[in-house]
Protein backbone atom coordinates (compact mmCIF):
# COMPACT_ATOMS: atom_id res chain seq x y z
CA UNK A 1 0.00 0.00 0.00
CA UNK A 2 3.38 2.46 0.73
CA UNK A 3 4.07 4.74 -2.36
CA UNK A 4 0.24 4.69 -3.25
CA UNK A 5 -1.33 8.03 -4.15
CA UNK A 6 -3.95 9.54 -1.95
CA UNK A 7 -6.98 8.62 -3.83
CA UNK A 8 -5.68 5.10 -3.95
CA UNK A 9 -5.27 4.73 -0.05
CA UNK A 10 -8.82 6.09 0.88
CA UNK A 11 -7.88 9.20 2.13
CA UNK A 12 -8.72 12.12 -0.15
CA UNK A 13 -9.75 13.21 -3.64
CA UNK A 14 -7.10 11.83 -6.01
CA UNK A 15 -7.75 14.83 -7.95
CA UNK A 16 -5.72 16.83 -5.61
CA UNK A 17 -2.16 15.05 -7.50
CA UNK A 18 -3.69 15.43 -10.83
CA UNK A 19 -3.05 19.35 -10.54
CA UNK A 20 -4.78 22.04 -12.98
CA UNK A 21 -8.72 23.24 -12.25
CA UNK A 22 -9.68 20.48 -10.46
CA UNK A 23 -6.71 19.96 -7.84
CA UNK A 24 -6.96 24.29 -7.47
CA UNK A 25 -10.83 23.13 -6.39
CA UNK A 26 -9.98 19.83 -4.17
CA UNK A 27 -7.31 22.61 -2.63
CA UNK A 28 -9.61 25.30 -1.84
CA UNK A 29 -11.60 23.21 -0.13
CA UNK A 30 -8.96 21.89 2.33
CA UNK A 31 -8.00 25.95 2.83
CA UNK A 32 -11.96 26.17 4.02
CA UNK A 33 -11.57 23.52 5.94
CA UNK A 34 -8.52 23.81 7.97
CA UNK A 35 -9.77 26.79 10.36
CA UNK A 36 -7.46 29.04 12.78
CA UNK A 37 -9.30 26.58 15.28
CA UNK A 38 -9.28 23.80 13.67
CA UNK A 39 -5.35 24.33 13.57
CA UNK A 40 -5.05 25.03 17.17
CA UNK A 41 -6.77 21.93 18.07
CA UNK A 42 -5.08 19.88 16.65
CA UNK A 43 -3.23 16.53 18.86
CA UNK A 44 -0.29 14.99 17.89
CA UNK A 45 -0.51 12.18 15.57
CA UNK A 46 -0.75 8.85 16.89
CA UNK A 47 -1.50 9.52 20.57
CA UNK A 48 -4.61 9.92 22.91
CA UNK A 49 -5.96 13.74 22.90
CA UNK A 50 -4.12 16.51 24.53
CA UNK A 51 -5.53 17.99 27.78
CA UNK A 52 -5.11 22.30 27.01
CA UNK A 53 -3.19 23.56 29.69
CA UNK A 54 -0.61 20.63 30.52
CA UNK A 55 2.21 18.74 29.02
CA UNK A 56 2.12 15.66 27.99
CA UNK A 57 5.84 13.39 27.27
CA UNK A 58 6.97 13.99 23.13
CA UNK A 59 6.49 10.46 21.66
CA UNK A 60 2.90 9.97 20.18
CA UNK A 61 1.59 7.38 22.26
CA UNK A 62 3.09 9.36 25.44
CA UNK A 63 2.14 9.33 29.08
CA UNK A 64 2.99 13.08 30.68
CA UNK A 65 6.40 13.30 32.08
CA UNK A 66 6.75 13.48 35.54
CA UNK A 67 11.21 13.17 35.90
CA UNK A 68 12.89 16.19 36.23
CA UNK A 69 15.66 16.21 33.76
CA UNK A 70 19.34 16.19 34.67
CA UNK A 71 20.98 19.65 36.04
CA UNK A 72 22.34 21.27 33.05
CA UNK A 73 20.06 19.63 30.37
CA UNK A 74 19.42 22.42 27.36
CA UNK A 75 16.08 24.02 26.65
CA UNK A 76 14.88 25.02 23.26
CA UNK A 77 14.48 28.15 21.94
CA UNK A 78 11.59 29.12 20.16
CA UNK A 79 11.24 31.23 17.56
CA UNK A 80 9.31 32.42 14.49
CA UNK A 81 10.66 29.52 12.32
CA UNK A 82 11.67 29.01 8.89
CA UNK A 83 9.72 27.80 5.79
CA UNK A 84 11.89 24.91 5.47
CA UNK A 85 10.02 23.28 7.79
CA UNK A 86 6.46 23.25 9.26
CA UNK A 87 3.90 21.23 10.11
CA UNK A 88 1.57 18.54 8.65
CA UNK A 89 -2.55 18.69 9.28
CA UNK A 90 -4.73 16.13 8.91
CA UNK A 91 -7.95 14.28 10.23
CA UNK A 92 -6.88 10.85 11.81
CA UNK A 93 -9.47 7.89 11.97
CA UNK A 94 -7.33 6.36 14.97
CA UNK A 95 -8.28 9.19 17.19
CA UNK A 96 -11.57 9.22 16.31
CA UNK A 97 -11.59 11.79 13.40
CA UNK A 98 -9.45 14.42 15.75
CA UNK A 99 -7.74 16.74 13.76
CA UNK A 100 -3.80 15.78 13.86
CA UNK A 101 -0.57 16.95 12.92
CA UNK A 102 3.22 16.15 12.84
CA UNK A 103 7.01 17.96 12.18
CA UNK A 104 7.78 17.38 8.32
CA UNK A 105 10.75 19.20 6.74
CA UNK A 106 11.65 20.29 2.92
CA UNK A 107 14.21 18.39 1.44
CA UNK A 108 15.54 19.19 -2.01
CA UNK A 109 14.64 16.53 -4.88
CA UNK A 110 14.65 17.80 -9.21
CA UNK A 111 10.81 16.94 -8.50
CA UNK A 112 11.25 19.43 -5.34
CA UNK A 113 7.73 18.20 -4.27
CA UNK A 114 9.12 16.28 -0.98
CA UNK A 115 8.71 16.44 2.69
CA UNK A 116 10.69 14.76 5.35
CA UNK A 117 8.63 13.09 8.05
CA UNK A 118 9.02 9.92 10.57
CA UNK A 119 7.46 7.08 9.64
CA UNK A 120 5.03 6.71 12.49
CA UNK A 121 3.22 9.74 11.12
CA UNK A 122 3.62 8.66 7.60
CA UNK A 123 1.26 5.90 8.66
CA UNK A 124 -0.89 7.86 10.65
CA UNK A 125 -1.55 9.73 7.66
CA UNK A 126 -2.45 7.24 5.10
CA UNK A 127 -5.57 6.35 6.91
CA UNK A 128 -6.29 9.99 7.17
CA UNK A 129 -8.04 12.76 5.21
CA UNK A 130 -7.63 16.28 4.53
CA UNK A 131 -4.28 16.13 4.68
CA UNK A 132 -1.95 18.87 3.84
CA UNK A 133 1.04 20.50 4.80
CA UNK A 134 1.67 24.24 6.11
CA UNK A 135 5.62 25.92 5.64
CA UNK A 136 6.56 27.55 8.38
CA UNK A 137 2.81 27.37 9.99
CA UNK A 138 1.79 30.65 12.21
CA UNK A 139 -0.90 29.69 14.78
CA UNK A 140 -3.93 31.86 14.98
CA UNK A 141 -4.29 31.93 10.79
CA UNK A 142 -6.21 29.94 9.20
CA UNK A 143 -5.04 27.68 6.03
CA UNK A 144 -5.71 30.77 3.53
CA UNK A 145 -3.92 32.95 5.66
CA UNK A 146 -0.68 30.87 6.47
CA UNK A 147 2.20 32.61 4.85
CA UNK A 148 3.24 30.03 2.32
CA UNK A 149 0.00 28.31 1.52
CA UNK A 150 -0.79 24.80 2.41
CA UNK A 151 0.38 21.82 0.01
CA UNK A 152 -1.73 18.97 -0.05
CA UNK A 153 -0.36 15.42 0.63
CA UNK A 154 -0.89 13.36 -2.78
CA UNK A 155 1.67 10.26 -2.36
CA UNK A 156 3.44 8.70 0.76
CA UNK A 157 6.99 6.87 0.81
CA UNK A 158 7.34 4.33 3.45
CA UNK A 159 9.33 1.48 4.20
CA UNK A 160 7.39 -1.64 4.39
CA UNK A 161 8.81 -3.33 6.80
CA UNK A 162 8.47 -0.62 9.02
CA UNK A 163 6.26 -0.95 12.16
CA UNK A 164 4.92 2.38 13.86
CA UNK A 165 6.06 3.32 17.44
CA UNK A 166 7.63 -0.43 17.71
CA UNK A 167 10.86 -1.06 20.55
CA UNK A 168 11.96 -3.33 17.88
CA UNK A 169 15.43 -2.97 15.60
CA UNK A 170 12.82 -2.01 12.58
CA UNK A 171 12.49 1.41 14.79
CA UNK A 172 15.53 2.08 12.64
CA UNK A 173 13.34 2.39 9.44
CA UNK A 174 11.22 5.11 11.45
CA UNK A 175 11.20 7.64 9.03
CA UNK A 176 9.11 8.31 5.52
CA UNK A 177 8.65 11.17 2.78
CA UNK A 178 5.43 12.75 1.30
CA UNK A 179 5.02 13.97 -2.18
CA UNK A 180 2.79 17.45 -2.12
CA UNK A 181 0.70 18.99 -4.83
CA UNK A 182 1.03 22.54 -5.75
CA UNK A 183 -0.58 25.38 -3.28
CA UNK A 184 -3.00 27.87 -4.47
CA UNK A 185 -1.03 29.76 -6.72
CA UNK A 186 0.42 26.53 -8.40
CA UNK A 187 3.91 26.71 -7.07
CA UNK A 188 5.59 23.58 -5.75
CA UNK A 189 6.65 23.64 -2.36
CA UNK A 190 10.60 23.65 -2.83
CA UNK A 191 10.35 26.78 -5.42
CA UNK A 192 8.45 28.56 -2.82
CA UNK A 193 10.72 27.69 0.62
CA UNK A 194 13.57 26.16 -0.23
CA UNK A 195 14.98 23.36 0.85
CA UNK A 196 17.09 21.36 3.15
CA UNK A 197 19.57 18.44 2.31
CA UNK A 198 18.82 15.02 2.90
CA UNK A 199 22.28 13.34 4.19
CA UNK A 200 23.33 9.89 5.35
CA UNK A 201 25.81 10.01 7.76
CA UNK A 202 28.35 7.64 10.08
CA UNK A 203 29.07 7.42 13.12
CA UNK A 204 26.49 8.82 15.92
CA UNK A 205 28.28 11.97 17.98
CA UNK A 206 27.52 14.95 15.53
CA UNK A 207 26.61 18.39 16.56
CA UNK A 208 23.25 19.28 15.00
CA UNK A 209 20.27 21.71 15.44
CA UNK A 210 16.95 19.83 16.06
CA UNK A 211 13.65 21.70 15.31
CA UNK A 212 10.02 20.64 15.90
CA UNK A 213 6.21 22.00 17.02
CA UNK A 214 5.65 21.04 20.84
CA UNK A 215 2.17 20.85 21.73
CA UNK A 216 2.21 21.46 25.37
CA UNK A 217 -0.08 24.85 25.71
CA UNK A 218 1.78 24.90 29.33
CA UNK A 219 5.42 25.33 27.94
CA UNK A 220 4.39 26.41 24.13
CA UNK A 221 1.73 28.20 23.88
CA UNK A 222 1.09 29.74 20.43
CA UNK A 223 2.99 26.53 19.07
CA UNK A 224 5.35 27.99 17.90
CA UNK A 225 8.70 26.34 16.24
CA UNK A 226 11.35 24.99 18.79
CA UNK A 227 15.73 24.66 17.90
CA UNK A 228 18.34 23.33 20.28
CA UNK A 229 21.88 23.05 19.36
CA UNK A 230 22.85 19.60 20.62
CA UNK A 231 25.36 16.69 20.86
CA UNK A 232 24.51 13.38 19.63
CA UNK A 233 25.74 9.94 20.85
CA UNK A 234 24.39 6.21 20.22
CA UNK A 235 21.36 4.77 21.24
CA UNK A 236 22.78 1.93 22.50
CA UNK A 237 21.93 -1.41 20.64
CA UNK A 238 20.25 0.59 17.76
CA UNK A 239 20.77 2.98 14.45
CA UNK A 240 19.95 5.45 16.18
CA UNK A 241 21.14 8.82 17.10
CA UNK A 242 19.83 10.39 20.95
CA UNK A 243 19.92 13.88 22.18
CA UNK A 244 18.83 15.23 25.60
CA UNK A 245 17.14 18.84 25.86
CA UNK A 246 14.12 19.61 27.51
CA UNK A 247 10.54 20.54 25.85
CA UNK A 248 9.97 17.86 22.99
CA UNK A 249 6.71 17.28 23.75
CA UNK A 250 4.45 15.63 21.18
CA UNK A 251 4.18 16.90 17.67
CA UNK A 252 7.67 17.02 17.12
CA UNK A 253 8.15 13.95 15.93
CA UNK A 254 9.56 14.08 11.87
CA UNK A 255 11.26 17.28 12.87
CA UNK A 256 14.92 17.42 11.02
CA UNK A 257 17.90 17.25 13.00
CA UNK A 258 20.35 19.18 10.99
CA UNK A 259 24.20 19.47 10.62
CA UNK A 260 25.78 22.64 9.31
CA UNK A 261 22.52 24.66 10.32
CA UNK A 262 21.84 28.23 9.32
CA UNK A 263 20.06 29.30 11.39
CA UNK A 264 19.13 32.62 9.17
CA UNK A 265 18.26 30.78 6.07
CA UNK A 266 17.12 28.27 7.83
CA UNK A 267 19.47 24.64 5.82
CA UNK A 268 21.74 22.64 6.45
CA UNK A 269 21.99 18.52 6.10
CA UNK A 270 19.38 16.74 7.71
CA UNK A 271 21.03 13.59 9.12
CA UNK A 272 18.00 12.87 11.06
CA UNK A 273 14.45 13.64 12.14
CA UNK A 274 12.44 12.62 15.45
CA UNK A 275 11.27 9.30 15.74
CA UNK A 276 12.69 5.75 16.07
CA UNK A 277 12.55 3.70 19.50
CA UNK A 278 9.00 3.87 20.80
CA UNK A 279 7.81 6.31 18.47
CA UNK A 280 11.48 8.50 19.36
CA UNK A 281 11.47 8.26 23.09
CA UNK A 282 12.60 6.35 26.12
CA UNK A 283 10.07 4.19 28.45
CA UNK A 284 9.59 6.58 31.05
CA UNK A 285 8.81 9.04 28.16
CA UNK A 286 10.75 11.58 29.19
CA UNK A 287 9.99 15.26 27.19
CA UNK A 288 14.20 15.98 27.75
CA UNK A 289 15.32 12.71 25.75
CA UNK A 290 14.30 12.51 22.33
CA UNK A 291 15.70 10.11 19.55
CA UNK A 292 16.19 9.82 15.57
CA UNK A 293 17.20 7.27 13.29
CA UNK A 294 20.82 7.60 11.72
CA UNK A 295 20.47 7.43 7.97
CA UNK A 296 22.02 4.72 6.39
CA UNK A 297 21.47 2.57 2.95
CA UNK A 298 18.03 1.87 3.67
CA UNK A 299 16.89 5.57 4.47
CA UNK A 300 18.60 6.50 1.23
CA UNK A 301 16.98 4.08 -0.70
CA UNK A 302 13.57 5.40 0.39
CA UNK A 303 14.37 8.78 -0.31
CA UNK A 304 15.66 7.69 -4.16
CA UNK A 305 12.04 6.37 -4.51
CA UNK A 306 10.55 9.74 -3.28
CA UNK A 307 13.26 11.39 -5.35
CA UNK A 308 12.11 9.66 -8.61
CA UNK A 309 8.40 9.42 -7.59
CA UNK A 310 8.58 5.83 -7.92
CA UNK A 311 6.52 3.28 -5.95
CA UNK A 312 8.41 1.70 -2.89
CA UNK A 313 9.69 -2.20 -3.74
CA UNK A 314 9.61 -5.39 -1.36
CA UNK A 315 12.59 -4.98 0.79
CA UNK A 316 14.58 -7.81 2.10
CA UNK A 317 14.08 -8.44 5.92
CA UNK A 318 15.83 -5.57 8.24
CA UNK A 319 19.11 -6.70 9.64
CA UNK A 320 20.74 -4.09 11.40
CA UNK A 321 24.25 -4.37 12.26
CA UNK A 322 24.92 -6.01 15.21
CA UNK A 323 21.84 -5.16 17.24
CA UNK A 324 22.21 -5.29 21.26
CA UNK A 325 19.51 -4.76 24.02
CA UNK A 326 18.50 -1.42 25.26
CA UNK A 327 20.38 -0.29 28.05
CA UNK A 328 18.05 0.20 31.29
CA UNK A 329 18.37 3.74 31.98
Amino acid sequence: MFGLSVGALGGGPAAAEAGGAQGQRVLREEERYWTADRMADAVPAGGAPVVHGGPRAHVDAGVTAVRKPPPGTPAPVRFAGHPTVGTFFFDSKPLGGRSTFCTGSVVHTAARDIVLTAGHCAVSLTRATHRVFVPKYVSGRPASGQPYGVFPVTRLYIDPRYVANTKKAVSDLDLAFAQTGPNSRGKRVEDVTGALTFAPATGYTHRVTVLGYPSAESVNPRHSLVRCPVTTKRLTGYQQLSMACTGFYGGVSGGPWIEGYDPVKGTGKVIGSTGGYNGGGNDTNDHWVTYAPLYGKDAQALFNDAAAHRAVAPRPPYRPSAPKPLTPR
